[in-house]
């Protein structure tokens, strides 16, 4: 489902590259040599650069995923599709939201480093106040998602220093009436039912005029995870639903209006998550590091840990074409609020009775986090002709975010350990521009630069011995970030280039900490962290279209990179000194037969500490937690024909490699120990191969699949933690299912 460039080449170069993204139907020929194949698809744009191109010659590392392939075979949400692309990386969260996506080893915990874009809008939280992970659009009914890895500061923005994210949604037809019906029905070996359905519908309103698009999913997971303390099988259950619109008005020739919006809502009795040792004989003697305490699928919390979380996203997109470019103004107003309970009574029960002698001793603590924001931004954008002279883009941003943060911890007894409220502003104006020269129509050079102004502004109303207040306080900040590439094109089946790039994620106001004292244990802020990356690609198929590869080579140099540290047991921002990562992808595709289609990746990234770092405990050299140094996905796939029905067979193999978290603490020249801010853990290495099948019969696809078809065990994630109670995110187990969909 990875497609490299179709530009100019042949159907089956195209599927090469796709994966499982090919359906049954997708390879058409119309030669009469049966070992020929001159059937040319339509290329494949993408807006990675803003402006419509060809996939092959977009200077950056831009794959295209067709989730909804994913979905036949399966795979839904981000944890399951982004592993088949090269360089990324999920940290499931154990819900069907909220997972934090690393792109070359940016590990960016604080804050987001990979944002989300619905079409032209930006999606989420600028700040590390609210909620930084990125959007999970996989079930809207989606063209393409592209993923574009790398910064991309000058075009996408504060906090893409990892990569974007970038959902675009089926765009309302004004010709034709189309749209589908599906149910994706499975098992969980261990579990329970579970049920996906989908829908969406697509065409003109008044024809040349106005159209609608209209998705709508909800999806009910029965879950995996047994609660033996409370009795309560599959407690990790949830539900998730949502959907997205868009309306088109297309008032001229040359004017268009396109409304859009979007919602999600999710509720989940306990997240996918059970205890183990952080260390071995850690809190359960007998059990090494990273062993699960009750078993493989089994948690002790001594309480439901619900969540719900809630997204709204209204957006209004104007697109003017004038004689000599493309002008667009993109507004959008979104809100997001999510709430957490969850059993603390590890380490916070001992902190009350510290506190609270008298009421000692605390049976249990429990935390419930109420946070979100409220965000609206505008962004106006004029886009040249495409030619081979010179092209340009320029534009303005402004977005103003608030956010509430309410956290507090209720002890039994009660006591008044913990109660904080926690309101900020964000606000950011930037400006920015691109340039490109064509030297020859095969050879040219972009020059981007973007200035960003921005301000955050925070106060602390806290009760309680762990946290002071903290008074109102404005940060002013600019940064500027620029971009130069070379692109060279050699063959109509290949293309070069080299480039250079930057971005940034906002500093901000921290949680101020004291001493018995009174005296301050933290920084009262935390500055803004900035990278630059310098990559190397190549693109092409070979002359017959059998074989395609798409490799790209990276360095990244990251200082005052933004970490989380722990100081007296509570959670606070700061800023390590300086890291890098370097790394080699490659997604490759070669075709047997006309048939039998194969595509595979690799990934090696090798991120480490440039320094010691005392902040975090972490020693120069060792490599950054929650970056696997490997990782690979190959896929088969044979399509042939069922008497005279289009039909599929496939099978996939995904590997992560090795990873660490935490950090393992050094002693510096001076005999000073720094201990890791959280316990150093190995994360051993996994593969999952999973198996799909379908054939189109009318109007109606039918497939079937099992997915971790050995029931593979390991952790797909994992937090480590010295004072509390450590958690890991097991594999899902084996699920057999199957999908229906009426095509109409």
């Amino acid at each position: 489902m990875i497609r490299t460039a179709c530009y100019r080449l042949s159907t089956l170069a195209c599927a090469i590259a796709a994966g499982l993204g090919v359906s049954a139907t997708a390879i058409a020929q119309e030669s009469d040599d049966d070992e020929s194949l001159n059937t040319i698809l339509e290329e494949v744009i993408v807006t990675a650069s803003r402006r419509e191109e060809s996939l092959q010659d977009v200077a950056a590392a831009v794959a295209v995923v067709d989730t909804g392939k994913y979905a036949d075979a399966g795979l839904v949400g981000l944890a399951d599709v982004l592993p088949f692309v090269p360089g990324v990386s999920v940290i499931d969260s154990g819900r069907p939201y909220f997972n934090l996506v690393y792109m070359r080893g940016i590990n960016a915990v604080l804050s987001a480093g990979v944002t989300s874009y619905l079409d032209e809008i930006p999606v989420g939280s600028s700040t590390v106040y609210t909620t930084p992970a990125p959007l999970d659009g996989t079930l809207l009914d989606l063209g393409t998602m592209d993923v574009l890895k790398g910064p991309q500061g000058t075009l996408y923005g504060a906090s893409a220093i990892g990569g974007i994210l970038k959902f675009n949604t089926r765009a309302p037809s004004l010709e034709n009436w189309s749209g589908s019906a599906s149910a994706n029905l499975s098992d969980t070996h261990g579990g329970g039912f579970n049920q996906l359905y989908r829908a969406n519908l697509n065409g003109p309103i008044i024809g040349d005029t106005l159209g609608i698009s209209f998705t709508a999913f909800s999806q009910e997971d029965d879950g995996y995870i047994d609660n033996v303390a409370l009795g309560k099988e599959n407690w990790d259950s949830y539900e998730y639903y949502g959907g997205s619109g868009s309306l088109l008005w297309q008032a001229t020739e040359n004017l268009s209006f396109t409304f859009q919006a979007m919602v999600q809502n999710a509720t989940q009795d306990g997240a996918t998550t059970v205890q183990a040792n952080h260390a071995q004989d850690q809190l359960q003697p007998g059990l090494a590091a990273g062993e699960p305490w009750y078993g493989e699928y089994e948690t002790g919390a001594a309480d439901l840990n619900p969540s719900e979380y809630e997204a709204e996203l209204l957006g209004l997109t104007i697109r003017y074409s004038t004689g000599f470019g493309e002008f667009l103004s993109v507004t959008s107003s979104q809100e997001v609020n999510f709430t957490q309970e969850t059993d603390l009574t590890v380490p916070y029960a001992a902190y009350a009775d510290l506190f609270y002698p008298d009421n000692a001793p605390h049976t249990k603590a429990l935390f419930i986090g109420d946070l979100g924001f409220e965000k609206v931004t505008q962004e106006f954008r004029l886009v040249s002709e495409s030619n081979e002279t010179f092209e340009w883009i320029v534009g303005a941003f402004y977005t103003e975010e608030e956010g509430h943060n309410i956290q507090r911890l209720d002890t039994t007894p009660a006591s008044d350990l913990l109660f904080v409220d926690f309101p900020s502003t964000y606000q950011e104006k930037s400006a920015f521009a691109t340039g490109t020269w064509y030297f020859t129509p095969d050879f040219d050079a972009s020059v981007g630069l973007r200035y960003t102004d921005y301000s955050n502004d925070v106060e602390l109303a806290a009760v309680g011995p762990l946290i002071a207040p903290l008074p109102y306080i404005e940060i002013e900040d600019d940064v500027t970030n620029y971009l130069a590439n070379l692109r060279w094109r050699p063959s109509d089946n290949m293309s070069i280039y080299a480039r250079v790039a930057s971005g940034f994620r906002p500093g901000g106001a921290n949680f101020l900490l004291l001493d018995a004292d009174g005296n301050p244990l933290t920084d009262p802020f935390f500055r803004p962290d900035e990278l630059v990356s310098y990559e190397l690609g190549l693109k092409g198929t070979t002359a017959d279209g059998r074989f395609s590869y798409d490799l790209a080579a990276f360095h990244i140099d990251w200082e005052d990179y933004q970490v989380r540290t722990s100081v007296g047991g509570v959670s606070v921002a700061a800023n390590a000194g300086k890291a890098s990562s370097d790394g080699v992808e490659a997604a490759l595709g070669f075709a047997l037969t006309d048939n039998l289609i194969l595509t595979g990746s690799l990934t090696w990234t090798d991120a480490r500490m440039g320094e010691d770092e005392p902040v975090i405990g972490s020693p120069k050299g060792e490599r950054l937690p929650l970056t696997p140094e490997w990782q690979a996905a190959l896929d088969a796939q044979y399509n042939f024909q069922l008497g005279n029905l289009p039909a599929y067979v496939g099978a996939a193999w995904r590997y992560k490699g090795e990873m660490f978290v935490g950090m393992s603490g050094y002693t510096d020249a001076f005999g000073t120990f720094y201990p890791g801010q959280s316990p150093r853990i190995t994360l051993p290495s996994y593969d999952l191969v999973d198996l799909r099948g379908g054939v189109t019969v009318g109007a109606f696809d039918f497939s079937l699949y099992v997915t971790n078809v050995f029931d593979e065990w390991a952790w797909t994630s994992f937090d480590s933690l010295a004072a509390g109670i450590s958690t890991g995110t097991p594999t899902r187990p084996r699920t057999v299912g199957g999908v229906v969909r009426w095509n109409f």
